[in-house]
């Protein structure tokens, strides 16, 4: 029976090694190996590992190569979704003939693997849609956001509403595959806090997801309520440092 997990945020650097993590707390020195002791330990080859975004911190595709033949190399099927810090992102077709052959991308489409179908866009974050409240700001890791001006937020709430756009595509798709369990990918949070529908909640609501699994906030305080359970729907953060660099069991088949 396969399993579902997933694991946010990596942040690899091996082709880019002066973006080491080590600079974010000692949590993360050294993560890529305790990423790869967990992985290793519960993931098995018939398993799928959601990763949705932040994958790489290349800035080109060539830059981002050992980062993925990396991921290739731990088990199981992965499902990656582009994140705000993947600047390397190529285009469908070119990510087609960059991509070694467990790892598979989500952009604009549906994905089904075995009993599951996956979709999802990597959404964006606007004034009224964020969960800034749930992060413990640490002034050694970086200054507090400065407020943003009038046209700044004009920006987000246009990338966040072509990134519905893009959701939406991928849910058209989503109903080409009927009776098989639809699982949700975004980068960004789905909702802002405190807890409340969003236009993308309602946008997963459409096929009614098993679990969305989404990334993007570190730091964040022991209690922030960041995950919770909407019409049957569990939402799910799942960024590494989260989880404690552990790959988190989503559902099985």
């Amino acid at each position: 029976m396969p399993h579902v997990f997933a694991l946010s945020d990596p942040h690899l650097s091996f082709g880019t090694p002066g973006k080491s993590m080590d600079r974010f707390g000692e949590e993360w020195i050294q993560h890529p190996t305790k990423i790869k002791t967990s992985w290793c330990s519960l993931i098995k080859p018939d398993d799928f590992v959601l990763i949705p975004g932040d994958i790489s911190w290349a800035k080109k595709s060539a830059q981002a190569k050992a980062d993925l033949e990396w991921l290739h190399h731990l088990p199981g099927t992965k499902i990656i979704l582009r994140g705000n810090h993947d600047f390397w992102w190529e285009s469908p077709k070119k990510m087609s003939e960059i991509l070694p052959p467990s790892i598979h991308a989500l952009q604009n489409n549906a994905l089904a693997l075995g009993p599951f179908v996956f979709f999802g866009s990597r959404l964006w974050e606007t004034e009224l849609y964020t969960c800034e409240s749930a992060i413990d700001w640490d002034p050694r890791k970086g200054p507090l956001p400065e407020a943003l001006s009038e046209a700044e937020k004009a920006e987000q709430e246009s990338t966040y509403k072509r990134e519905l756009e893009r959701l939406q595509l991928s849910i058209n798709q989503v109903n080409n595959f009927p009776g098989y369990i639809p699982i949700g990918l975004c980068h960004y949070p789905p909702y802002g806090l405190p807890h409340a529908t969003s236009p993308a909640t309602e946008l997963f609501e459409q096929v009614r997801p098993r679990a969305v699994v989404f990334g993007h906030l570190h730091s964040v305080k022991a209690e922030a309520p960041v995950n919770w359970n909407h019409n049957s729907t569990q939402y799910h953060l799942c960024s590494c440092d989260y989880l404690g660099f552990t790959p988190k069991l989503i559902t099985s088949a």
